[in-house]
């Protein structure tokens, strides 16, 4: 079990631990010698590193998004720790837990599923609920939807996000339905249950997030309707205008077309999913970006590239 974390990691210190290797260089020294030029996480941040004297017959073989053992010293170099590497092996995958290595929410995954599960099966006896059960029931698909990140990088980036992202939504639907009691409820919750699925099969996250070939190709929201239209089909008479808008929601989450959806929002509730999915993802953005810059000198954070904006920092608590 990983017990030391990158954020523990303080200059003049001994290091004997496990890291995900977020990036690998062979560089050449001014003596010309070779060394790697690492880049090594964890689930609580990254740390650079050098494996000076590298030598391919002599230095154990791994790659980028491999877990390694790390037996080394931690140095300051221009104010920063550095890993000095001794000693690297590369660790098989079936003695490590993900959660230890990549960014992840600060929520328990099986606790946020267990909450969707019920708040599904609260829903309305029909073909929405049983089409909601088909997929979060599929033990397949259930383990993916636990873990996968939202984003790769403007919101939500980190395993557990998808996850945190529609249970927060939902949330703030309940509210909305509550205030526009005329909507259709389910739909919405059907809608944001769905909205993202494709991320499940767009994003590998079993190592670093990366997008799968077939989802750089062919994109989150066509696969989520090709993922959607399978489990339609295995519910017998499932009705056509309700496929059909629920799919239309799909396609229009992203609100306008240069943002990349087929379709704008047509009706009432695919309007509620664009604008609750555009408003929760912002907001992540920003609590991010605060956290990120917690202890950057000055009023404003730096830019933010999602919101292409600085923005000005909250009060300090006294």
């Amino acid at each position: 079990m990983k017990q030391t974390y990158v954020k523990d990691l303080a200059p003049d210190s001994p290091v004997r631990s496990t890291f995900l290797v977020q990036s690998k260089e062979r560089k050449i020294t001014s003596t010309g010698g070779a060394y790697l030029d690492l880049s090594l996480q964890d689930t609580t941040g990254v740390i650079s590193a050098k494996l000076w004297d590298y030598s391919e017959r002599t230095t154990p073989a791994f790659d980028t998004d491999d877990i390694v053992q790390v037996e080394g010293h931690v140095e300051s170099y221009r104010g920063t720790p550095q890993l000095r590497v001794r000693r690297i092996t590369h660790v098989p995958g079936e003695e490590i837990n993900l959660l230890d290595y990549l960014p992840r929410t600060r929520h328990d995954p099986e606790e946020m599923f267990s909450a969707l599960l019920k708040r599904v099966s609260s829903m309305n006896e029909g073909p929405l609920r049983a089409l909601l059960l088909s997929i979060l029931e599929d033990p397949a698909l259930a383990e993916k939807y636990k873990l996968a990140p939202a984003a790769m990088s403007y919101h939500h980036a980190f395993l557990g996000g998808l996850l945190e992202h529609v249970s927060s939504l939902i949330a703030l639907a309940d509210g909305v339905a509550d205030h526009y009691p005329w909507l259709r409820r389910d739909l919405i919750v059907a809608g944001l249950v769905l909205h993202d699925i494709g991320k499940l099969e767009e994003l590998n996250f079993t190592r670093g997030f990366r997008y799968s070939t077939r989802g750089q190709l062919i994109g989150h929201i066509s696969m989520a309707l090709e993922m959607v239209q399978t489990k339609i089909h295995q519910i017998p008479n499932f009705p056509a205008p309700l496929k059909d808008e629920l799919e239309h929601i799909i396609i229009s989450h992203h609100g306008k077309l240069e943002f990349g959806s087929p379709k704008e929002p047509m009706f009432a509730e695919a309007m509620v999913v664009s604008f609750l999915d555009e408003m929760d993802s912002k907001m992540e953005a920003v609590r991010a970006q605060y956290a990120a810059d917690k202890d950057r000198t000055g009023d404003w954070t730096a830019r933010n590239p999602a919101l292409k904006r600085e923005l000005l920092k909250p009060p300090r608590k006294v």
